[in-house]
């Protein structure tokens, strides 16, 4: 499978966490993620909160640009849609596989919450 950005070819990842672990798919070139199915779920949740949150993200230009699920056999054109814990992360997510790509940066940035945010969201939702 090659990558929907940049075309280079996708390698296998491992990522361990409590619940168990999750095979998912990288770009070497430009970092993105693929996730298969259900899989972007299981790591979205996870919030770190961090001092000063640092965003390395793609430009808006490239944020937006249509891209073609690596998955599916005839590379349908995959939907784009805000993530909603970080209005700045545009994810793509493909509606044949339900599979999602992020770009390199945005998983972090989906991860990764400001001290002073975590607290408020704590307090929203203990409220």
């Amino acid at each position: 499978m090659n990558c929907p950005r940049c075309q280079t070819r996708l390698e296998n990842k491992t990522i361990v966490e409590r619940n168990g672990q999750i095979e998912i798919e990288t770009c070497p070139s430009c970092e993105g993620l693929w996730f298969d199915k259900g899989e972007l779920n299981l790591l979205e949740n996870i919030s770190e909160p961090v001092l000063f949150e640092w965003r390395n993200l793609c430009t808006e230009y490239e944020q937006l640009t249509p891209l073609n699920c690596p998955s599916c056999g005839d590379h349908p054109m995959m939907k784009k849609a805000e993530h909603p814990r970080d209005e700045n992360v545009v994810i793509d997510y493909c509606e044949h596989c339900e599979g999602t790509w992020l770009d390199g940066g945005e998983l972090e940035a989906i991860q990764k919450e400001s001290w002073p945010i975590a607290i408020f969201n704590l307090l929203k939702k203990l409220s």
